[in-house]
């Protein structure tokens, strides 16, 4: 006899409504996260004495636990990552503010050149940068080209958009 095959319960598709309770009761505000009453109150729209027993029902279904697990996972993920992003960061501006004004001499007293520490700084600043792109609002591009005694302007300059644009 062969055993017949179980269909894998946490691979069930989710409504529209069951992704959206999913979503509030892990990112939802103080109000909302890890709340699953609120939550299916909120999603479904019901307000009733069995709210509680509706959305414990809900929340049993392996599906649903299924998402929400893998919404924890990926929060987390989220979050590791800022804190990593952040304690970079926090290095790096170390780093510019140390070599940005230090004076080092060698082991027989004579003062070092700046510069290489002034690079190590401006390479700090161009790596807090790539970690924190700064989005700049006006953005003017000048490039000069020469050839043969010509020289060549390319000035780029974003296209301003009417009032009337902005509004819609």
């Amino acid at each position: 006899m062969e055993k017949e095959q179980v269909p894998d319960k946490t691979q069930i598709k989710l409504t529209d409504k069951q992704e959206q309770f999913c979503f509030l009761f892990v990112y939802g505000n103080h109000e909302f996260a890890g709340q699953h009453t609120k939550c299916y109150m909120e999603v479904f729209g019901e307000d009733s004495k069995n709210m509680s027993v509706k959305s414990y029902q809900l929340m049993r279904e392996v599906h649903i636990l299924a998402r929400i697990k893998e919404l924890y996972t990926a929060l987390q993920n989220e979050t590791e990552n800022i804190a990593i992003k952040l304690q970079i960061a926090e290095t790096l501006k170390a780093v510019m503010e140390e070599t940005s004004t230090a004076q080092f001499s060698d082991k027989f007293g004579i003062c070092l050149s700046p510069a290489p520490l002034r690079a190590v700084s401006v390479n700090a600043a161009k790596a807090l940068m790539d970690l924190f792109p700064i989005k700049h609002v006006q953005e003017s591009k000048l490039r000069i080209e020469g050839s043969d005694g010509n020289v060549i302007f390319n000035v780029i300059v974003p296209e301003i958009q009417s009032r009337n644009e902005e509004k819609d």
